[in-house]
């Protein structure tokens, strides 16, 4: 995270991506995708808005 110099708080969206992908959970529901989006394309393909 360092290396791509997030700050603190996208640590732990890092982190909670991280999870999602090991988990191999279809959908990853946020209210902010932008901090999820950020983090990839393996991660941006499965974040969603709640409707």
């Amino acid at each position: 995270m360092a290396t791509l110099n997030f700050p603190g708080g996208a640590i732990f969206d890092a982190l909670i991506a991280q999870a999602a992908l090991k988990a191999q959970v279809d959908i990853l529901l946020t209210l902010n995708p932008n901090h999820f989006t950020r983090l990839g394309s393996a991660i941006a393909s499965i974040v969603q808005v709640p409707a």
